[in-house]
């Protein structure tokens, strides 16, 4: 059965635009499936439940869309692989697959450490550091250097904070039916345009040096390669396309799931502990060293639990579909977030708790199927989600090796910030004490 959300249309809207979290999360208790606009020509569901989930992104995908959310960020990523749809997202997945295999994954594992080793070399005892930049700017050089071969310097705030006006602007249009039209000059329309303008005169850059860099076996080197239907190669607007989708997506999101790491150690510092000793005993950190990591690797998968960079995902229908045992007509739009669902007490124990154990195959606790993704499912889940998880593990434990994190405000309640992914609000100042 489902179940409707009391209030008006607009007392609904108001309420989600003023705590988008909070208000998805208090709909878990109505049902788990529930209509948040059910005189709406195209209505709204919010999922809690598990089996919706599973049907929605993979048993039945191919009912499914992302629909307006891929306009949106069509804007900015063009057509490449987080927002095409159907047999495009096909070919350019099957494409981009190998440069996320495993074993290529193993091999961008030095450059993660090596890379945040340069970062804490320009740290300096007792200083206040802004985490969130930091580990945009690092994160940005390693899917640079991984992706494209090319080498950043430490100074690329340029482009992270183009990164992040994107990633403002974009957001207001995905959570507001009113957001200002785009070419009205306002102050977040020329902060976009802007950050549009830098990240593709980076684009072009590395168009540019990848042509003559073809055959190394990088993305951009793939990308070079590959052939359309009819055997043409991609084009220049094509490659400009999946580059700026790397260079967003494969990097603002790991860069928040760490700053989460960093600000939810500094809140147990029992956590940081065992976590640390286990970091002492593993030796040199390598792609190899992660299974001498498992605290660790439970650590980032609690992170991810309690503040998924993914959350929220959003699906339409395009033909009518039965989902759950209920009927739902062409253009239905499901709203599934991976941060309720995380947080549910029906499918986690103590859920508010940080509690990295839960995670450790001895804890008895079962971590449910469709009740934790925090990288989505089915043929859409986030194609980088093995990269992601060896950074988070490699560079958390890189620098907690070296430095002691400590919240510059520690009685401070970290509040989460729901852009397109889920942000520590105001960003997160932290004073970085050397290890002895």
């Amino acid at each position: 059965m489902i179940a409707k959300i009391p209030g008006t249309q607009l007392q609904n809207y108001l309420k989600f635009r003023k705590d988008p979290l909070e208000f998805l999360y208090r709909t878990h208790t109505l049902g788990e499936i529930v209509a948040i606009n059910p005189k709406s020509k195209n209505t709204s569901y919010i999922i809690h439940s598990r089996e919706a989930v599973k049907q929605i992104l993979t048993l039945k995908e191919e009912a499914f869309v992302k629909g307006s959310s891929s306009k949106t960020l069509g804007k900015t990523l063009g057509n490449g692989v987080l927002t095409s749809e159907g047999e495009v997202h096909k070919r350019q997945r099957k494409l981009m697959q190998p440069s996320f295999h495993k074993r290529k994954v193993a091999e961008y594992a030095d450059t993660a450490v090596s890379m945040t080793e340069e970062l804490l070399s320009s740290y300096r005892d007792g200083e206040t550091r802004s985490i969130h930049e930091d580990m945009m700017n690092l994160t940005l050089r390693i899917i640079v250097q991984t992706m494209f071969g090319e080498r950043l310097s430490n100074e690329t705030n340029p482009v992270a904070s183009a990164v992040s006006d994107i990633i403002e602007k974009t957001a207001q249009s995905l959570l507001t039916p009113f957001s200002p039209p785009d070419f009205l000059p306002t102050a977040q329309n020329r902060k976009y345009k802007r950050g549009v303008k830098t990240l593709d005169e980076l684009a072009d850059l590395l168009i540019e040096k990848g042509a003559k860099n073809q055959g190394s076996g990088h993305l951009l080197s793939l990308l070079f390669q590959a052939a359309d239907e009819k055997g043409e190669p991609l084009t220049r607007t094509e490659l400009r396309d999946q580059i700026v989708t790397i260079l967003i997506a494969g990097h603002e999101t790991t860069a928040n799931v760490l700053t989460w790491i960093f600000a939810v150690l500094a809140k147990h510092p029992q956590v940081e502990e065992k976590m640390l000793a286990e970091i002492k005993d593993a030796g040199q950190l390598t792609f190899e060293s992660m299974k001498a990591l498992p605290y660790t690797q439970q650590v980032v998968q609690e992170t991810l639990r309690l503040y998924p960079a993914a959350w929220i995902i959003l699906r339409e229908a395009k033909t009518d579909v039965e989902i759950a045992g209920n009927h739902f007509q062409k253009g239905s739009i499901f709203l599934i977030s991976p941060y309720v669902m995380h947080r549910n007490p029906a499918l986690f124990r103590d859920p508010e708790t940080f509690n990295p154990g839960r995670f450790s195959k001895d804890s008895g606790e079962e971590i449910p199927l469709y009740g934790f993704f925090p990288f989505g499912g089915g043929s859409r889940g986030c194609i980088g989600s093995q990269f992601a998880m060896m950074e988070a593990v490699l560079i958390s434990a890189t620098v907690l090796r070296k430095y002691k994190l400590k919240l510059t405000s520690p009685d401070e309640e970290l509040q989460p910030e729901p852009l397109v992914s889920l942000r520590v609000k105001n960003g997160l100042k932290m004073k970085a004490v050397k290890r002895s």
